[in-house]
């Protein structure tokens, strides 16, 4: 049985650096026979960028967001998938605000109030990845990225395989070209699902 892969695709660059990389990544992983679905989180209908903490999640005995709009649906479809790849350029010290209103969304995935802390158990058998593009080095904003989604994914009873991609170019595109991040990024897509 092929293995099912989310990527939740955190640019709003069509053609830019982290677009490029996860597409690398996507064929990977079909090379390896897994069915791949791409979430543009730019392009997904929210009610509200990010959670409301509105509690309904966790006043509600399923690990679902109530707020009914693309964010949680897609966060819903994680559930389904045996990997999730979260593909983010780095903004400022850490993942971008498309990618950053998904996440927040998966608070439903875990219960913190009304007794012990719980994560959601279909989490267990799914694996968390992280593609993060950076025109620095991993000292600063790639590291403070990792740091945060390997807490992440902590927090969600995992652990976190990355693909970190550093001295990304400014300009969009221009990364198409670079052969070497895309032979590293086709492998880490087949590592994905091996």
């Amino acid at each position: 049985m092929s293995k099912e892969v989310m990527i939740v695709l955190g640019t709003a660059r069509k053609n830019g650096n982290t677009a490029n990389v996860a597409q690398w990544v996507a064929d990977g992983a079909r090379e390896a026979g897994a069915n791949v679905e791409t979430i543009d989180a730019s392009k997904l209908t929210v009610k509200a960028h990010g959670c409301l903490h509105c509690l309904g999640c966790q006043k509600s005995d399923e690990y679902r967001c109530v707020v009914g709009d693309g964010a949680a649906s897609a966060v819903a479809r994680m559930l389904e998938k045996d990997v999730i790849v979260f593909a983010t350029p780095v903004y400022f010290g850490g993942v971008s605000a498309q990618l950053k209103q998904v996440i927040d969304r998966m608070y439903c995935l875990i219960k913190v109030l009304n007794g012990p802390y719980t994560v959601c158990p279909e989490l267990k058998d799914i694996s968390f990845a992280l593609v993060a593009t950076a025109g620095g080095d991993e000292r600063f904003g790639l590291g403070m990225t990792s740091r945060h989604m390997k807490g992440v994914a902590a927090g969600l009873g995992n652990t976190l395989k990355e693909l970190l991609v550093t001295g990304a170019p400014a300009e969009p595109g221009e990364i198409a070209s670079n052969e070497p991040i895309k032979a590293k990024a086709m492998a880490f897509g087949r590592e994905l699902v091996s």
